[in-house]
């Protein structure tokens, strides 16, 4: 399924899944990074009017330098220094963040308490 803004290039992916299934879950993880590297190698970019979240940050670098994250990270500290507009979002932040995405441990499906993600 796909929802999609008609007259300005704006495409929202939504793969339907059990998030129950982890195989499944990892599918579509897997389809979704497909879709998202098809539109940066098609000259087109990570997101439109929505910003780039916990499920777009790790792919900054697909687009910009680290010299242009680290120039944007400046902008945003120099608004935020403390660092508490949407923490860990936006900027790349491998795993040294500590970010849960979600119930830890035996069973889980790696999505936000109370919905599902991708």
């Amino acid at each position: 399924m796909n929802v999609f803004h008609a007259g300005d290039g704006n495409l929202h992916p939504l793969i339907l899944f059990d998030p129950a299934d982890a195989a499944e879950t990892a599918r579509v993880h897997e389809a979704g990074e497909e879709i998202m590297r098809a539109c940066v190698e098609s000259a087109g970019t990570l997101s439109g009017e929505h910003g780039i979240g916990i499920e777009k940050n790790e792919m900054m670098d697909w687009v910009y330098t680290a010299e242009d994250l680290a120039a944007m990270k400046r902008v945003r500290d120099a608004f935020d220094p403390a660092g508490l507009a949407n923490p860990n979002k936006v900027f790349p932040c491998r795993a040294t963040c500590g970010e849960v995405h979600g119930p830890q441990g035996a069973g889980s499906t790696g999505a936000p308490q109370g919905g599902m993600w991708v």
